[in-house]
């Protein structure tokens, strides 16, 4: 600190200029020694500066308050002034010097390290010319006073928090000045900013209450004054917003010494949410207790102890026909229990003494005698011990909706139009008797019922009709079944009938032959009299198959035998189903899944004018990828799909595909030439027919000039009224129209006279004739003159031999159509066909003659052997089929090769098994086709042989001895050797089949 030194240099600057008197010194002298005595024991920091900021004095306080030595203090103070608040400390100092006091707060870091806060008062010293010379600076520590401040200001901040997070505000109502104290979470819930000078009065209070409180509000507070107690009551806060809140006023009085209220400190609360709580709660508890009141329902509660009712809602009476107070007291529940349902509900019963809830049906008997069902759900209520103490429970009546039920299960089970059990009652027939008749060893038979014809009657006369006449037929069949029978429709035109416990081992037929007679008699529906037959298949179990799979499969192979066989009558199955119809039976149920399952595809034979051989035209031609049979000809499907109705999906599909190839064709920059597509009639009778063609057009963005549209004789006689009518409005589009198989027909002249028709296109029946009998020429020869009178175009079908290409050019029959220029081909290769465009004839015998594909030595026969076929296995299953001739052409110890009508698939997983007689002895080989080829409808397969060595060796042996008796006699004795030419004879022998 400094010494005596700071005030003799006091003295000197106030002498300056100046001489006094002796006295006058000794005074001043006795002022600066107090000034002094009053500087050092100032309880605060004191301290001088020069007006550079230079510490001349300083007291000792100084040295408590900042903790330095005294040698410090000076370096650590200047240090001070060029760090802390700088700027701060600057702008006061500057500000001193220019003779003004200053005060300000600041932060110094005590010598312990620790941060006080100290009150700083620059005071100014001026000389006699008013020149600041120097400058007090007071410090005071005021850092537990700011320690303090902050606290207070965090209890009120917490308290703000806890005010606002609790939606409460705290205030203090002077009641003699009228004038409250509000914290800052009243403002918010009255809605009113604290910044607007707002003044809480009595009355500026209750303008704040809602219009319909504020009597409300002034009767509590007045009341409470004059009555000197506490209050509490609730009112509602309307808002300058225009909301409404609902508060919780609670305050304590406080009165002065003479026991007046002078203020009252409390809380107000938002109860809002609790009183919407509370007013949904009350009207939740008087919903509650209408629906109580109201439901249809049973409700109860029981106390086990006591063994009375706390409760029973009126729901009861309604249900049983008694009154709440008579359960329990009058009557029982147990004594409206139905006789025949009380053991299982007094079984069920003692679960809910257990502890287990309880949820169960029965019926009970009302008061009137009705019967109702009842839907009883029980809960056990336990104490803490798992002890019953209480029983509730609902009990409803559900006598309507188990009526539902059984409608439904008999909607679930039962045809909607002839009300007969339907497939899934049927099926689940079958199973019932299979499990019980492998118990009991019983028979049972499955009739498969199909209506021939059905679908000719449902389009020519609607189906209004044809529902009728399966309404009429079910009828009139139902009244012949016995007890022991189930009569089901199926779907569509299919019935089934299950018989079961009958003795007489013919029964069966005995019923399909009633059921044939019985419609000799026509059906009278509307103003039609309607005869109709039917074709039923017949699978017993066990000998027709073991599970309703194989009972129902061949049940309907036995019905596609009896339609196979004419119609009108029954098949009963059997294993002598022919290689060719268990196939047929094979196509029809995967036909309509072939375009599903993108199995079709298409093929184009070209039509080429007769003199040039240029490609004119192409019929487009669908085959069958068929996944087991391989590719099926339209000769083996389309009548199926004709039959079936499937043609229609099918003629869509190829008209689809015909334009994507004629878009195909132009982009590549093809000649494209006109495209012929078969259409049925069938198609004509559907309502979508024209919108679906025009459809396909604009996808495809085709030309109608591209495309021709070929149409049957025989179909156009059944429809010929809706066929002349589609015929003009295709013929309107642009589309061309050629008669297919003409000459086939009963009118075929008719047809040229009464419809739009650009081509005829001539059987190929008669072509084949050409050159060999002389009544078909001069018939082609009348047709082609008679097609030039009239301005058509002709087209010859089936061309095959140069002599038939060369009678058919001399008549200037225009085009040709037939394997003489190409068979049906795959799009590819036609694209190629269009390249050239132009197409030489070939040449093909009478004869056919196919390729030599021995692998092993072969006997080759100069004359086939007859041989019996059947097909043993399937994908791996094995099955039972009669058997189909065929001709072997020559035989080895590995395979043979052999003649067939039947089109059969190459593949390792169909096995045949071919039975044959040579030198008396019956010969069985079995395997399964490599190759095939195909020449005129006769197919020419190569099979390999499945055996072992040993039969092998067996088998090379016979043939050894075989061979040398041929080298004697090509018609060695005792063998199956057919004499015929090979294709006619096959032709022949297979054509029942």
């Amino acid at each position: 600190m400094a010494g005596l030194s700071f005030f003799k240099q006091l003295t000197k600057l106030s002498n300056v200029d100046t001489i006094v008197s002796k006295t006058m010194n000794q005074e001043m002298e006795h002022d600066l020694s107090l000034l002094r005595e009053l500087i050092n024991n100032h309880p605060h920091a004191v301290l001088a500066f020069d007006a550079n900021v230079n510490l001349l004095h300083y007291n000792p306080s100084a040295v408590k308050t900042f903790g330095y030595k005294e040698k410090e203090l000076s370096q650590k103070l200047k240090q001070y002034f060029n760090d802390n608040d700088k700027y701060k400390r600057n702008k006061h100092f500057q500000r001193a010097l220019q003779g003004k006091v200053q005060n300000y707060r600041t932060a110094v870091t005590h010598a312990n390290g620790e941060k006080i806060y100290i009150d700083v008062n620059l005071i100014p010293i001026n000389n006699s010319a008013g020149n600041t010379i120097l400058i007090y600076a007071v410090a005071k520590d005021i850092t537990t006073y700011v320690q303090h401040e902050k606290e207070l200001v965090r209890i009120k901040g917490s308290l703000e928090l806890a005010q606002k997070v609790g939606a409460i505000g705290s205030y203090d109502y002077d009641v003699i000045e009228d004038e409250a104290y509000w914290s800052n979470q009243m403002y918010v819930l009255f809605g009113i900013e604290n910044t607007k000078g707002f003044v809480p009065t009595f009355d500026s209070i209750t303008e704040l209450a809602h219009p319909d409180d504020r009597e409300k509000f002034k009767i509590a507070i007045l009341s409470a004054i004059e009555e000197k107690r506490n209050l509490s009551f609730e009112f509602r806060i309307l808002r300058s917003d225009g909301t409404t809140i609902h508060v919780y006023n609670q305050a304590d009085v406080i009165l002065d010494e003479n026991k007046k209220p002078v203020r009252f400190i409390g809380t107000v609360q938002d109860i809002t949410k609790r009183r919407t709580a509370e007013l949904k709660l009350k009207e939740s508890e008087n919903r509650i207790e209408h629906i109580f009141d109201n439901l249809e329902v049973g409700i109860w509660s029981l106390d086990i102890k006591n063994g009375e009712y706390n409760l029973v809602s009126k729901g009861f009476e309604e249900i049983t026909g008694f009154s709440p107070s008579d359960i329990g007291n009058r009557i029982t529940w147990d004594s409206l229990i139905h006789p025949d349902d009380y053991m299982e509900y007094h079984e069920n019963q003692q679960k809910k003494l257990k502890g287990e809830n309880l949820y169960h049906q029965y019926r009970i008997v009302h008061r009137n005698g009705d019967i109702v069902w009842i839907q009883d759900q029980t809960l056990p209520v336990l104490d803490k011990n798992g002890e019953v103490i209480r029983i509730d429970g609902i009990v409803s009546n559900i006598t309507e909706q188990k009526e539902f039920e059984k409608k439904i299960q008999y909607l679930a089970f039962h045809d909607y139009l002839t009300k007969l059990p339907n497939r899934m009652l049927f099926e689940n027939k079958i199973n019932e008797l299979i499990s019980t008749s492998n118990q009991v060893n019983k028979h049972f038979s499955i009739l498969y019922i199909d209506l021939d014809r059905f679908r000719n009657i449902n389009e020519s006369l609607g189906h209004q009709i044809g529902d009728k006449l399966l309404f009429e037929f079910s009828k009139r069949v139902n009244m012949l079944m016995n007890k022991n029978t189930l009569f089901a429709r199926l779907g569509g035109d299919e019935f089934g009938i299950i018989l079961w416990d009958y003795e007489d081992s013919d029964y069966p037929i005995k019923a399909a032959k009633i059921i044939i007679d019985c419609l000799d008699l026509p059906f009278e529906i509307e103003d039609f009299e309607l005869l109709i037959t039917t074709s039923i298949g017949i699978s017993t179990f066990p000998e027709n198959g073991k599970n309703i799979e194989e009972l129902i499969k061949n049940a309907d192979a036995a019905l596609y035998r009896a339609k196979a066989s004419g119609k009108n009558t029954y098949q009963i199955y059997s294993s002598s189903l022919s290689i060719n119809s268990f196939k047929q039976f094979y196509l029809e149920r995967d036909l309509r899944k072939s375009i599903e399952n993108n199995q079709l595809v298409v093929y184009f034979q070209p039509r080429v004018d007769s003199g040039s051989g240029k490609i004119v035209s192409a019929e487009a031609l669908v085959r069958w990828e068929h996944p087991v049979w391989g590719l099926v000809s339209p000769l083996e499907f389309i009548s199926l799909a004709e039959e079936t109705g499937y043609i229609n999906e099918i003629s869509d599909w190829v008209l689809d595909q015909v334009c994507q190839s004629i878009t195909r064709w132009e982009n590549k920059n093809l000649e494209v030439v006109p495209i012929s597509v078969n259409i049925s009639a069938q198609r004509f009778l559907k309502n979508d027919w024209k919108a679906r063609l025009v459809s396909i057009l604009e996808k495809n963005n085709t030309d109608p000039t591209l495309l021709e549209f070929e149409i049957t004789e025989t179909t156009m006689i059944k429809h010929e009224e809706a066929v002349r009518l589609a015929l003009q409005f295709m013929k309107s589009m642009g589309f061309k129209i050629a008669l297919d198989d003409f000459g086939t027909g009963y009118s075929s002249i008719t047809y040229l006279k009464d419809y739009p028709i650009d081509t005829i296109k001539i059987d190929q029946s008669f072509t084949k004739h050409i050159a060999k009998t002389n009544n078909v020429e001069t018939i082609i020869k009348s047709l082609i003159f008679m097609a030039k009178g009239l301005d058509m175009n002709v087209v010859a079908e089936g061309v095959e031999t140069i002599e038939q290409l060369s009678f058919l050019r001399q008549q200037e029959c225009r085009e040709i159509q037939g394997y003489i220029f190409s068979k049906p081909v795959p799009e590819e290769t036609f694209q190629s066909l269009l390249r050239k465009m132009i197409l030489k004839p070939t040449f093909n015998s009478d004869t056919a003659k196919f390729p030599n594909r021995r692998r092993y030595y072969r006997i080759n026969l100069l004359f086939p052997l007859s041989s019996q076929m059947t097909l043993t296995t399937i994908l791996g299953n094995q099955v039972t089929l009669g058997n189909t001739e065929i001709l072997i052409e020559d035989i080895g110890p590995g395979g043979l090769r052999f003649l067939s009508t039947i089109q059969l698939p190459v593949r390792p997983d169909i096995t045949y098994q071919f039975n044959t007689k040579i030198m008396g002895e019956i010969i069985t080989l079995n395997g399964h086709v490599v190759w095939k080829e195909e020449v005129k409808g006769i197919f020419q397969y190569g099979l390999k042989f499945i055996m072992d060595e040993t039969q092998r060796d067996a088998l090379v042996k016979f043939l050894n001895h075989f061979s040398l008796q041929l080298r004697n006699n090509p018609f060695v004795p005792n063998c199956d050797f057919v004499k015929d030419e090979k294709i006619c004879y096959l032709l022949r022998a297979t054509s029942n089949e």
